[in-house]
């Protein structure tokens, strides 16, 4: 009896363990499926492999691919057909595959390709029409809701934008011709107080108008956006216009770092240029000296100073600016090259005279010269021209090339070197002694207003004509901007004194018969009891 026990023990241990093994063995060959799911419902399943990716991989991205084309608003679901292919048969949409089904699905499956991708295509439409018929609604009560607020914030920024400008109205007019003043350069207005509040009037109303189209515009993209139904004109509208804007704003940036070495090269540019204004006027006020170095050289060297410096970065700058390397900037250049090629010939002349005038000392400002027929006061030199201004008050420009081919005298550097000389001419008659005539001279010279006693006046007499003596007087002066006051006070001091004399001054010449003439001199000067003399006529017999 207990063999007999023992035995159905044994027996059902083996029946158990049998049991186990089949069972192990069953769900050994029970293969792994996962399931496409939308809206937790279950499409289709897959069941096998495809290369490295896993069902559930599968599952996973044709669920994306299926979510993908239920939001997209233009899709149409009639769209999604059946393809075969060699490795079994496509579920797509246009280009688009949303899923496959394998030979090994089929086979698990027990069914074929075609049949399992025709049933899961039907699921698939259905599936996406409930969803997107979802989506719409919701998106559409969202949509509503987003339009209302947005509604009102632009309602309300419209209100403050308004509130803003009008008081910005008022506190303009209040401020005109007060707080708002004209803007000046030294004393020159260069635009009035009612002219600057006009135009900050018309700046505060045009950025209001933008400002509005601006808010408005954005309002209606915005609106268009939060529909399925009007997505598509928003993105249209943005792509015709925030893109434009997005590209010029690509290109500043691309353009950012050229734009920051201009700014350096500017400064650059404006400090060395500011240490060459201070080092030449430290040379003209001589706290800096140099052997050699006249200090009135330089204000024009600093002039030649500055257009070279600004020459040397503008050489440096022009790779840096926009449109450098445009067909367009190089023609221009050579156009421009080509006129200044044929138009430069006489500035380059003039530039280099009024150099070489410049540092040879030919003349000074405020030197009195005479260049060619022109006799008158430096007034101003520049690279190009030199302006003197006459005895007459008349300003006359003359290029530097031509005075480099005149005569110039500088009287100024004579009269300070004292060795100006001022010369005057009288012819007397035969019949007064040359003594008289020169005292008359030197006297004459001794009173008159600018002349110097060191050195002293000399006479010279110049030629034995017909009927006079040409004596000239030579003087010496300082005064070389004064010269025709000094001549004209020299001339009425001759006369005074040779009238004083009784002597005639033949010039021009005068011939008289002196019988029946009186003296040619003002009566003021005439001896008291003076008779004019009558003629005398002798009568000879044959």
């Amino acid at each position: 009896m207990k063999f007999f026990v023992n035995c159905l023990l044994a027996l059902f241990v083996l029946i158990i363990f049998s049991g186990q093994s089949t069972i192990g063995q069953t769900s050994q060959s029970q293969p792994e499926s996962a399931a496409v799911v939308v809206k937790g419902k279950r499409l289709f399943y897959f069941y096998a492999n495809v290369g490295a990716y896993t069902p559930r991989q599968r599952a996973v991205m044709a669920s994306e691919a299926l979510g993908r084309l239920a939001e997209n608003p233009d899709f149409d679901v009639d769209s999604i057909r059946v393809l075969e292919t060699a490795s079994g048969t496509d579920i797509v949409s246009g280009s688009t595959v949303i899923a496959t089904v394998t030979p090994d699905d089929a086979k698990i499956a027990q069914s074929s390709t075609t049949q399992m991708a025709n049933e899961f295509a039907s699921r698939v439409r259905i599936a996406v029409s409930e969803r997107r018929e979802e989506n719409t609604a919701s998106r559409m009560a969202f949509g509503i809701g987003l339009t209302i607020a947005s509604t009102i914030v632009l309602l309300l920024s419209l209100i403050l934008i308004g509130k803003l400008s009008s008081d910005l109205v008022v506190y303009i007019t209040k401020a005109r011709g007060h707080s708002i003043k004209g803007l000046r350069i030294q004393k020159a207005e260069l635009i009035g107080a009612n002219a600057l509040a006009d135009l900050l009037l018309t700046l505060v109303k045009f950025s209001q108008i933008l400002l509005f189209f601006v808010l408005v515009a954005t309002y209606i993209v915005q609106v268009l956006g939060f529909f399925p139904v009007t997505k598509h004109l928003a993105k249209a509208v943005m792509a015709n216009t925030v893109a434009p804007l997005a590209s010029v704003w690509e290109k500043v940036l691309e353009y950012f770092p050229s734009l920051v070495i201009l700014v350096l090269i500017t400064l650059t540019t404006y400090a060395v240029m500011g240490f060459a204004r201070f080092f030449f006027d430290s040379l003209r006020d001589k706290t800096i000296q140099f052997a050699d170095f006249d200090p009135d050289w330089a204000e024009p060297t600093y002039k030649l100073s500055r257009f070279l410096i600004i020459a040397f970065a503008l050489m440096i700058a022009l790779p840096y600016l926009p449109g450098w390397d445009s067909p367009a900037f190089k023609q221009v250049g050579l156009v421009i090259g080509i006129l200044v090629s044929f138009g430069s010939t006489g500035v380059v002349s003039n530039v280099m005279a009024g150099a070489v005038l410049t540092y040879t000392n030919a003349f000074k400002f405020g030197d009195r010269v005479k260049i060619g027929d022109t006799t008158g006061d430096i007034v101003e030199k520049n690279l190009f021209v030199t302006k003197v201004r006459t005895p007459k008050n008349e300003v006359v420009s003359i290029p530097n090339g031509t005075i480099m081919t005149s005569n110039i005298t500088n009287y100024s550097t004579l009269a300070h070197q004292r060795q100006l000389i001022l010369y005057t001419s009288v012819t007397i008659g035969y019949d007064e002694a040359w003594q008289n005539v020169e005292r008359c001279l030197l006297e004459a010279a001794a009173e008159s207003y600018g002349l110097l006693k060191d050195p002293k006046p000399f006479i010279l007499q110049n030629s034995l004509g017909d009927f006079c003596v040409d004596y000239q007087l030579n003087v010496y002066t300082e005064l070389a901007n004064e010269m025709p006051f000094v001549y004209s006070e020299l001339h009425r001091n001759i006369q005074n004194k040779f009238n004083e004399a009784g002597i005639e001054i033949m010039s021009p010449q005068y011939v008289a018969v002196r019988d029946g003439n009186g003296i040619a001199i003002p009566e003021q000067y005439r001896a008291e009891g003076y008779k004019r003399p009558t003629f005398g006529v002798t009568h000879k017999p044959a």
